[in-house]
């Protein structure tokens, strides 16, 4: 299923928290686009500072092995996720991993919950340059 990020709304959330499904295959189309919005997002981060739901991705990669200060999640262990199953689904956020049209690689997006206070509902593109 094709997305933007930035515009996508499920008009029938399969959850109350979350609008995207981690069992459909969603592929981002236009990158460059969505790297632009992504970049703004980070750049809150240092102003308002991360949502609390960073520490469901930070739990996830310690959980699994990755590296917590230099993440390095790798495409062998993300994509078997891909359409399956999210990568962890919590209050306060939920991990699911994405593709970019064109692209081999695997990116991990986290999507906030109501929860966040600034970040409700934002779509988080946590692996910028894709996994390893």
């Amino acid at each position: 299923m094709n997305i933007k990020l930035s515009e996508y709304r499920n008009p029938n959330p399969t959850d109350g928290r979350y609008e995207l499904d981690p069992t459909q295959k969603y592929v981002l189309m236009d990158f460059e686009s969505e790297l632009k919005m992504q970049s703004a997002i980070m750049m809150s981060f240092q102003i308002m500072g991360a949502p609390p739901a960073i520490k469901n991705y930070h739990a996830w990669l310690y959980k699994n092995g990755f590296d917590i200060n230099s993440p390095n999640p790798t495409n062998a262990f993300v994509s078997s996720f891909y359409g399956n199953r999210p990568l962890w689904k919590t209050d306060y956020s939920q991990g699911i991993v994405v593709k970019v049209d064109g692209d081999d690689d695997y990116y991990i997006v986290m999507e906030c919950s109501s929860k966040n206070k600034g970040y409700r509902h934002t779509r988080i593109v946590l692996t910028l340059g894709g996994c390893l």
